[in-house]
């Protein structure tokens, strides 16, 4: 029987005001298909990668939170001039599809300061 395996959340520790940040999700499927890649500022949705939807990525307007839409996907998202409303718990949420139905959830602080 196969099962999702949430292998690493990296969220960056400390970023400067106006820089850009890279959160990576990484999991293993283990042989399961993917319903959906969630992200969350605290505990706010703003990020939703759903390949089986006719509109793949979702996002929503969360303070502190620039979506580079193009360059995100289900492993990697990519904010745009982080600033100081961008310190926050950011957790990703990896969801299996039919028939295992299965979601791990994991992720790490960043800290933005203004030097």
């Amino acid at each position: 029987m196969s099962s999702l395996v949430l292998e690493k959340v990296i969220v960056p520790f400390i970023k400067k005001v106006g820089d850009s940040a890279i959160l990576e999700c990484r999991f293993d499927l283990e042989g399961d298909r993917l319903y959906s890649v969630k992200w969350y500022k605290e505990n706010e949705e703003f990020y939703r990668y759903t390949p089986v939807s006719p509109r793949t990525v979702q996002t929503w307007r969360v303070a502190g939170t620039k979506v580079d839409e193009i360059k995100s996907n289900s492993t990697h998202l990519y904010l745009r001039s982080v600033n100081l409303k961008s310190t926050a718990l950011y957790r990703c949420e990896v969801s299996a599809e039919k028939p295992a139905f299965v979601s791990k959830l994991a992720g790490g602080h960043m800290n933005v300061i203004r030097i």
